[in-house]
Protein backbone atom coordinates (compact mmCIF):
# COMPACT_ATOMS: atom_id res chain seq x y z
CA UNK A 1 0.00 0.00 0.00
CA UNK A 2 1.02 3.88 -0.51
CA UNK A 3 -0.02 6.74 1.43
CA UNK A 4 -0.91 10.07 -0.11
CA UNK A 5 2.66 11.48 -0.06
CA UNK A 6 3.37 7.95 -1.87
CA UNK A 7 5.36 6.44 0.82
CA UNK A 8 4.96 2.70 1.12
CA UNK A 9 3.99 2.32 4.65
CA UNK A 10 3.36 -2.05 4.35
CA UNK A 11 5.22 -3.49 6.88
CA UNK A 12 5.03 -0.34 9.32
CA UNK A 13 4.43 -3.46 12.18
CA UNK A 14 7.93 -5.50 12.57
CA UNK A 15 7.01 -7.19 15.57
CA UNK A 16 4.48 -7.46 18.20
CA UNK A 17 5.03 -8.47 21.70
CA UNK A 18 2.62 -9.00 25.10
CA UNK A 19 3.57 -10.45 28.34
CA UNK A 20 2.11 -10.78 31.63
CA UNK A 21 3.87 -8.80 34.33
CA UNK A 22 5.46 -11.18 35.25
CA UNK A 23 7.28 -11.34 32.16
CA UNK A 24 5.55 -14.93 30.63
CA UNK A 25 4.92 -13.98 26.96
CA UNK A 26 0.94 -14.12 26.33
CA UNK A 27 1.61 -13.85 22.22
CA UNK A 28 4.75 -12.91 20.49
CA UNK A 29 5.17 -12.09 16.36
CA UNK A 30 7.59 -10.92 14.05
CA UNK A 31 5.48 -9.62 10.86
CA UNK A 32 8.09 -8.05 8.67
CA UNK A 33 12.14 -9.36 8.91
CA UNK A 34 12.47 -8.82 12.21
CA UNK A 35 13.31 -13.11 13.21
CA UNK A 36 15.91 -12.55 10.72
CA UNK A 37 17.90 -9.73 12.80
CA UNK A 38 16.79 -10.67 16.58
CA UNK A 39 16.74 -13.92 18.77
CA UNK A 40 15.38 -16.87 17.77
CA UNK A 41 13.92 -17.54 21.39
CA UNK A 42 10.65 -15.85 22.23
CA UNK A 43 11.33 -16.14 25.98
CA UNK A 44 14.40 -14.71 25.81
CA UNK A 45 13.40 -11.94 24.20
CA UNK A 46 10.47 -11.02 26.21
CA UNK A 47 12.98 -11.84 29.22
CA UNK A 48 15.41 -9.39 27.56
CA UNK A 49 12.60 -6.43 26.53
CA UNK A 50 11.06 -7.03 30.03
CA UNK A 51 14.54 -6.40 31.74
CA UNK A 52 15.18 -3.80 29.42
CA UNK A 53 11.47 -1.51 30.59
CA UNK A 54 12.00 -2.50 34.37
CA UNK A 55 15.83 -1.09 34.33
CA UNK A 56 14.72 2.75 34.73
CA UNK A 57 12.89 1.56 37.40
CA UNK A 58 15.63 0.16 39.83
CA UNK A 59 17.43 3.64 39.45
CA UNK A 60 14.25 6.02 39.97
CA UNK A 61 10.28 5.53 40.15
CA UNK A 62 10.28 8.79 37.80
CA UNK A 63 11.80 6.93 35.06
CA UNK A 64 10.28 4.64 32.28
CA UNK A 65 12.21 3.32 28.73
CA UNK A 66 9.80 4.39 26.11
CA UNK A 67 12.44 3.19 22.99
CA UNK A 68 15.04 1.25 22.09
CA UNK A 69 16.46 0.29 18.62
CA UNK A 70 17.54 -3.23 18.26
CA UNK A 71 18.71 -3.83 14.78
CA UNK A 72 16.95 -1.79 12.21
CA UNK A 73 14.06 -2.09 14.15
CA UNK A 74 12.34 0.71 16.39
CA UNK A 75 10.99 -1.08 19.76
CA UNK A 76 8.53 0.98 21.43
CA UNK A 77 6.96 0.08 25.00
CA UNK A 78 4.23 0.77 27.25
CA UNK A 79 2.41 -0.67 30.65
CA UNK A 80 -0.93 -1.43 29.47
CA UNK A 81 -3.86 0.01 32.33
CA UNK A 82 -5.25 -1.51 34.29
CA UNK A 83 -3.96 -5.43 34.36
CA UNK A 84 -0.34 -4.33 34.37
CA UNK A 85 0.73 -6.40 30.99
CA UNK A 86 3.48 -4.96 28.71
CA UNK A 87 2.81 -4.16 25.22
CA UNK A 88 6.28 -4.02 23.02
CA UNK A 89 5.54 -2.43 19.34
CA UNK A 90 8.16 -3.11 16.94
CA UNK A 91 8.31 -0.72 13.66
CA UNK A 92 10.85 -0.31 10.87
CA UNK A 93 11.00 3.72 11.55
CA UNK A 94 10.06 5.32 14.83
CA UNK A 95 6.16 6.51 14.27
CA UNK A 96 5.34 6.39 18.10
CA UNK A 97 1.69 8.13 16.71
CA UNK A 98 1.10 4.51 15.13
CA UNK A 99 2.82 2.27 18.35
CA UNK A 100 0.06 4.78 20.66
CA UNK A 101 -2.77 3.38 18.79
CA UNK A 102 -1.85 -0.24 18.72
CA UNK A 103 -1.44 0.37 22.65
CA UNK A 104 -4.66 1.74 23.15
CA UNK A 105 -6.21 -0.53 20.94
CA UNK A 106 -4.98 -4.01 22.69
CA UNK A 107 -5.32 -2.48 26.33
CA UNK A 108 -8.92 -2.61 25.01
CA UNK A 109 -9.02 -6.48 24.41
CA UNK A 110 -6.78 -7.23 27.62
CA UNK A 111 -9.20 -5.19 29.52
CA UNK A 112 -12.25 -6.62 27.88
CA UNK A 113 -14.82 -8.69 30.10
CA UNK A 114 -13.09 -12.07 27.68
CA UNK A 115 -10.31 -11.73 28.64
CA UNK A 116 -9.24 -9.28 32.35
CA UNK A 117 -9.21 -11.99 35.02
CA UNK A 118 -7.65 -14.72 32.57
CA UNK A 119 -4.51 -16.12 34.53
CA UNK A 120 -1.92 -16.25 31.29
CA UNK A 121 -0.24 -19.15 33.40
CA UNK A 122 -2.76 -21.95 32.70
CA UNK A 123 -4.32 -20.78 29.62
CA UNK A 124 -7.05 -22.87 27.65
CA UNK A 125 -6.55 -23.52 23.97
CA UNK A 126 -10.09 -21.53 23.33
CA UNK A 127 -8.96 -18.32 24.98
CA UNK A 128 -5.50 -18.16 23.24
CA UNK A 129 -7.10 -19.18 19.71
CA UNK A 130 -10.17 -16.39 20.59
CA UNK A 131 -7.56 -13.58 21.58
CA UNK A 132 -5.24 -14.26 18.81
CA UNK A 133 -8.51 -14.37 16.23
CA UNK A 134 -9.41 -10.65 18.15
CA UNK A 135 -5.85 -9.96 18.14
CA UNK A 136 -4.97 -10.72 14.06
CA UNK A 137 -8.46 -9.77 12.50
CA UNK A 138 -9.93 -6.90 13.63
CA UNK A 139 -7.40 -5.34 16.62
CA UNK A 140 -4.09 -4.76 14.58
CA UNK A 141 -6.39 -4.07 11.37
CA UNK A 142 -8.05 -1.02 12.92
CA UNK A 143 -5.33 0.02 14.59
CA UNK A 144 -3.10 -0.16 11.44
CA UNK A 145 -6.06 0.81 8.62
CA UNK A 146 -4.82 4.50 8.57
CA UNK A 147 -1.24 3.71 8.63
CA UNK A 148 -0.89 1.52 5.50
CA UNK A 149 -3.23 -1.31 6.53
CA UNK A 150 -1.87 -4.51 8.55
CA UNK A 151 -0.14 -7.46 6.70
CA UNK A 152 1.68 -10.44 8.16
CA UNK A 153 4.87 -10.18 6.00
CA UNK A 154 7.11 -12.67 7.67
CA UNK A 155 8.73 -15.41 5.25
CA UNK A 156 8.36 -17.82 7.75
CA UNK A 157 4.86 -17.32 8.75
CA UNK A 158 3.46 -18.94 11.56
CA UNK A 159 6.51 -21.23 11.42
CA UNK A 160 8.35 -17.73 12.35
CA UNK A 161 11.30 -18.97 15.21
CA UNK A 162 9.58 -16.17 17.41
CA UNK A 163 6.02 -16.40 16.95
CA UNK A 164 4.81 -18.10 20.56
CA UNK A 165 1.84 -17.48 22.64
CA UNK A 166 0.72 -18.42 26.14
CA UNK A 167 -0.24 -22.04 25.24
CA UNK A 168 2.95 -23.31 23.30
CA UNK A 169 5.06 -21.35 26.19
CA UNK A 170 3.23 -23.53 28.66
CA UNK A 171 3.67 -26.30 26.46
CA UNK A 172 7.05 -25.75 26.56
CA UNK A 173 7.72 -25.53 30.25
CA UNK A 174 5.72 -28.70 31.19
CA UNK A 175 8.10 -30.59 28.58
CA UNK A 176 11.20 -29.20 30.20
CA UNK A 177 9.71 -29.80 33.73
CA UNK A 178 9.01 -33.41 32.60
CA UNK A 179 12.20 -33.87 31.63
CA UNK A 180 13.88 -32.69 34.60
CA UNK A 181 11.28 -34.65 36.64
CA UNK A 182 13.10 -37.53 34.38
CA UNK A 183 16.04 -37.31 34.64
CA UNK A 184 16.11 -36.66 38.53
CA UNK A 185 14.02 -39.96 39.06
CA UNK A 186 16.89 -41.63 37.06
CA UNK A 187 19.15 -40.61 39.48
CA UNK A 188 17.37 -41.29 42.51
CA UNK A 189 17.26 -44.93 41.15
CA UNK A 190 20.78 -44.70 40.47
CA UNK A 191 21.80 -43.79 43.85
CA UNK A 192 19.41 -46.41 45.42
CA UNK A 193 20.81 -49.41 43.23
CA UNK A 194 24.22 -48.13 44.39
CA UNK A 195 23.78 -48.80 48.53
Amino acid sequence: MVADDGVSLMGVLEYLLVYTESGLPIYSKCYGTFCKTAFRNPELLSGFLSALQTLPLTISSELSLEAVKLGPTQMRFSKSIPSGHSIVVGMGEDKPEVAERIFEDISKILAADRFLNVDWSYITSDIMNDFEKVLLKSTLVNALKDHGGFEDQCSLGDQCPIHTNALLYKTRREKVWSLIKGKYAALRERMRSKE
